[in-house]
């Protein structure tokens, strides 16, 4: 088990060192360009592509959207709680403890432990996490709430194209599913490689109390494991779902709320130093959900 961990874990880390080490010794990486080809581009197809190569029921994915919608909703309730008790803004730190870091590390290590055939849960789980971000926390960062910013992002509206597609039956063209496989196959590489790029760009200097960013870090995985692990147990899910919510919802900090944070003045300090130690945290939670779960 151990073995086959790593063996699927190292293209993950490998990836994003290296795109961290491009990031601080060339160019290569620098163009904002890039990470909006991926947003527009690359993440759409590879959302369409897994739905419509998708061998399972359209019924399973509404399962994942069910499943992670719920974990995601208990996760909100007990963290706001966990953040009141602790003395912590509920405004500036509730997003980051709910949203994992689905996209650029959760759809690659999902896809790495349990292939092709969980991809598609991983994408739309991804989805919906990102919802999360541009509702709930824009909503608390910023304390306004925006309709456009969700039905405008790309990777929604391949979702929502993607699940009429399905639901039609009506068989993709080959040239359609070629094309989507060249869009898709620099999706999850070049996730990695930004990745590396966001861990590099972010300055520590001002770090605060040691204690908190550690409570912080090992809140944001128990908090995603616990939630998932309560969400599995009382819905009668397929093993390769129940593991996808699992290593979904075990993931560290996004990058992304990192990035909000900065936008609305929130903790952005506290938030980066939580991406960076709540990984090897979260790598740590896979292991153990997958081996004794």
């Amino acid at each position: 088990m151990l073995s086959a961990y790593l063996n699927a874990l190292f293209p993950v880390v490998f990836c994003a060192v290296l795109g961290l080490i491009l990031a601080r010794r060339t160019t290569l990486l620098d163009s904002p360009a890039l990470s909006r080809l991926v947003t527009l581009i690359g993440l759409p197809a590879l959302i369409l592509k897994a739905m419509l190569g998708m061998d399972t029921p359209i019924w399973s994915v509404s399962d994942t959207l069910i499943a992670i919608l719920a974990v995601l909703a208990l996760s909100a309730v007990v963290g706001a709680i966990a953040l009141k008790l602790s003395g912590l803004e509920v405004r500036g730190y509730l997003s980051m403890l709910v949203n994992p870091n689905t996209g650029n590390l959760g759809i690659p290590l999902v896809f790495s432990l349990l292939g092709d055939q969980a991809l598609v849960h991983a994408v739309v789980v991804s989805t919906v996490v990102q919802i999360s971000h541009f509702t709930l926390g824009v909503w608390l960062l910023s304390g306004r709430f925006s309709f456009k910013a969700i039905f405008s992002n790309a990777s929604i509206i391949a979702l929502l194209v993607g699940l009429v597609w399905v639901a039609t039956g009506i068989e993709a063209p080959e040239a359609v599913t070629r094309t989507l496989d060249i869009l898709a196959g620099m999706t999850i590489p070049v996730m990695l490689l930004l990745l590396g790029r966001s861990l590099a760009s972010i300055n520590l200097r001002e770090l605060g109390q040691v204690w908190r960013i550690v409570g912080l870090s090992i809140g944001r995985v128990v908090l995603g494991l616990g939630s998932a692990l309560a969400v599995i147990s009382v819905l009668p899910l397929e093993s390769i779902v129940a593991h996808t919510i699992l290593i979904q919802a075990s993931m560290p900090v996004a990058v992304i709320s990192y990035i909000l944070a900065s936008h609305y003045n929130g903790p952005k300090d506290d938030i980066a130093a939580v991406i960076l130690l709540s990984m090897p945290v979260s790598l740590l939670a896979v292991f153990a959900a997958l081996h004794f779960v």
